[in-house]
């Protein structure tokens, strides 16, 4: 049945992936709104259903949760700001592809029961990490929205109508730049409940793996990208690889850590 309502997820999502590429979003206004708003039910109807009362952290749900997360933050943003769904061209054929691997990847399930005083942190933590991860996806999708407009106008080739579709360079990096301080914000918050959860179970504040080590060197990325955007107006394809620098970090720390764990390591046992 889960894999009923993985397919009719991914069926839901391509209405809005087919306007995307057709026409500027705001040429579509209101039937966009509705094909995003059935984008965003399928997978978190999926997302609910895998989850049945437990934390599943297998990597089917955390691609899920990303597409959920990413569809939702995405929504919000593009009411707020006009040309932020002009990114949609990128976005969500990207979000498509990643509910198409949940759907391969769909059956590796481990569930962890939340029941201690100690897992509100975890709670938290995990909350955080999320919607780390998805502003993350947002701010790169913006940052290769950027590269791609550059590498046109330095080949003069602006006249390609995908390129059309896509907001404009200084939007872009500025949309990239607001992401990350978001993610900054919200990854410190993850990082410091996750310590906060560590001393609750074992009493020592910090415990290095490697989920850990990547989201500190993130954290620290971030922070030296938005320092020199800020003393040096550091911008463009400089930007750009400081971006996809941090989205490789996050996503070996979240759902590379989960494939390793699924796969490599179930394979090998």
């Amino acid at each position: 049945m889960t894999m009923f309502w993985s397919i009719f997820a991914l069926a839901l999502m391509l209405p809005a992936v087919w306007l995307s590429w057709t026409q500027k979003a705001d040429e579509h206004s209101l039937f966009f709104r509705g094909a995003l708003f059935l984008a965003l039910a399928g997978p978190s109807f999926v997302s609910i259903i895998h989850l049945g009362g437990h934390w599943d952290s297998g990597i089917s749900i955390s691609l899920w949760l990303t597409v959920s997360f990413s569809l939702l933050m995405f929504f919000c943003l593009s009411l707020i700001e006009k040309q932020f769904s002009r990114l949609a061209p990128l976005l969500l054929p990207y979000l498509f592809v990643l509910a198409i691997f949940a759907v391969i990847w769909q059956g590796h399930i481990t569930h962890q029961n939340i029941k201690s005083a100690a897992d509100f942190w975890l709670i938290v933590h995990i909350i955080a990490s999320i919607v780390t991860y998805a502003l993350c996806t947002l701010a790169a999708i913006a940052a290769f929205s950027v590269l791609l407009k550059e590498r046109a106008l330095k080949a003069k080739k602006m006249e390609s109508r995908f390129l059309e579709l896509l907001p404009s360079i200084y939007d872009s990096d500025r949309f990239q730049v607001s992401l990350l301080t978001m993610a900054e914000v919200i990854l410190g918050l993850g990082i410091l409940t996750g310590m906060a959860r560590q001393y609750s179970e074992t009493s020592v504040f910090l415990q290095i793996d490697h989920k850990t080590l990547l989201a500190f060197i993130a954290f620290v990325v971030i922070a030296v990208l938005l320092a020199l955007h800020r003393y040096i107006g550091i911008r463009g394809q400089n930007a750009v690889r400081f971006v996809l620098a941090v989205y490789l970090l996050l996503t070996l720390a979240y759902p590379g850590v989960k494939f390793v764990t699924d796969f490599i390591l179930t394979e090998t046992s």
